[in-house]
């Protein structure tokens, strides 16, 4: 099933389908875009912590932005998610949760203590990233798995 929050957050690609008659409303989809399972050098175009009203959670988005080999033609956004925890006043980063390791592999240090881990670090930069495709009746593609960051501090691969 689509996270409903990823259809608000990609704004981008949202399609409208045209009235064929007017007792029909209009209906709107998110067009999930679907590149073929592989690794490809990416640029993370943005990342937000967000309440997930469905799952009743904290979680961060970061959006790739899947690149060709060439480093300038775009194959198509592709999303990686990462759990908060349940508690609804904030967001939780755990030392083993997903989201701590790979802020870790992004920043290429430890944190200072009392630093907020925002996911800053993860924006406007480039990283090496597995696509692959989710299950279900209509899969998308997601990244499976963080390689390597290409721009900031070298940092070994997290796998998701």
């Amino acid at each position: 099933m689509p996270n409903l929050a990823y259809l608000w957050f990609m704004t981008k690609t949202k399609t409208k389908t045209k009235k064929t008659t007017s007792d029909e409303p209009e209906v709107e989809w998110g067009e999930y875009p679907r590149i073929e399972p592989g690794d490809y050098p990416a640029y993370c175009l943005r990342a937000k912590w967000y309440w997930d009203h469905y799952y009743r959670r904290w979680t961060c988005l970061l959006v790739f932005d899947a690149l060709a080999a060439n480093l300038v033609d775009s194959l198509g956004e592709v999303p990686v998610w990462f759990n908060g925890g349940n508690d609804e006043t904030h967001p939780k980063a755990p030392r083993r949760g997903n989201y701590f390791v790979a802020w870790l592999a992004a920043n290429g240090r430890k944190p200072p203590r009392r630093d907020r881990l925002a996911p800053k670090v993860f924006t406007k930069r480039m990283a090496q990233v597995r696509v692959g495709d989710t299950v279900g009746p209509c899969p998308y593609s997601v990244v499976k798995k963080i390689l390597s960051w290409k721009t900031g501090s070298e940092s070994p691969s997290f796998s998701l």
